[in-house]
């Protein structure tokens, strides 16, 4: 197929898909420059959101919207678009709530935890404005969260803040310095190169509980995440760990390909790729321990 028919297909793929996905999916990546909001602060990267996330939160899910651009049976594409169902809570997406007239680019949703399971949302939308039926402003610090309940909005950053009100308001204090937010999981999420479709991560006593070998804890910092690798048509998973304890990602020929790079502190990244994602995403790489033999 000629390339300009391809990306034709594609779009017209893409538009099909948002129409078919129902309302809540109706929320497309447009970046026009039409009512664009004025923020006194804009995080560029999705791993620059660790640094005002609270530390309630246990575990961070992110998706690009960008994936929408794979063909339409695209086994990454589904695999994506599933999770994003998932992330998109029905009582806060839902059009008599809020709505994305500009469309959004990416959405980070982390699990939080303190008095009760809430959910916290870091929404890009490329600075366009975003409408939420709140009853109500609250001033916290210097800025003004709107609030309706159960819900509250900060749309003075970029990206957007939507979630449970103590939780937002928390986002808030971290800002003005009077809270502290997950800041020093940003050494670790800073080197994990590339651009990902689907993305989520955990630290401290989660992650020591999910990764375990003969009942010790492996790791205190796990990510995992999704792409397509353009250059060479493959998809690739990506695991990012901090280990703990004498642990390191060994060769394996799980995949097409795989290699990995390790850093001096126990941190270390291991990429597998194949053009098979079914096969990809039931592989893992290999994890052994060095053995201390004392004679």
């Amino acid at each position: 197929m000629p390339r300009i028919e391809k990306r034709s297909a594609r779009i017209l793929a893409f538009i099909l898909a948002l129409i078919m996905l129902g309302s809540v999916f109706t929320y497309i990546m447009r970046g026009g420059g039409e009512n664009r909001r004025e923020v006194f602060l804009r995080l560029e990267d999705f791993r620059e959101y660790v640094n005002i996330t609270p530390k309630s939160a246990y575990l961070i899910e992110y998706v690009n919207m960008s994936y929408l651009y794979l063909e339409r049976n695209d086994s990454l594409r589904n695999y994506v678009s599933s999770k994003l169902r998932e992330i998109l809570r029905p009582e806060i997406f839902n059009k008599a709530v809020i709505s994305f007239p500009g469309g959004f680019h990416s959405v980070v949703v982390a699990r939080c935890y303190d008095i009760m399971q809430s959910y916290l949302y870091f929404i890009d939308t490329n600075l366009s404005k975003v409408y939420f039926a709140y009853r109500d402003e609250v001033k916290v610090g210097n800025h003004t969260i709107k609030v309706r309940p159960g819900i509250a909005m900060f749309d003075e950053i970029s990206p957007v803040v939507i979630g449970y009100p103590m939780v937002v308001a928390d986002v808030v204090r971290i800002i003005e310095g009077e809270k502290n937010g997950l800041s020093e999981y940003y050494k670790y999420l800073s080197r994990i190169n590339g651009s990902f479709l689907y993305a989520w991560y955990t630290y401290g006593d989660y992650a020591k509980a999910i990764m375990k070998a003969n009942n010790t804890s492996v790791t205190d910092f796990f990510f995992e995440g999704y792409r397509f690798n353009e250059t060479n048509r493959s998809y690739e998973k990506v695991w990012a760990v901090h280990f703990i304890g004498n642990y390191f990602f060994a060769k394996t020929n799980v995949t097409d390909y795989y290699y990995v790079k390790s850093y001096d502190d126990g941190f270390s990244i291991a990429v597998l790729g194949d053009k098979n994602f079914t096969k990809l995403i039931n592989a893992q790489p290999r994890i052994l321990t060095y053995r201390i033999v004392i004679s």
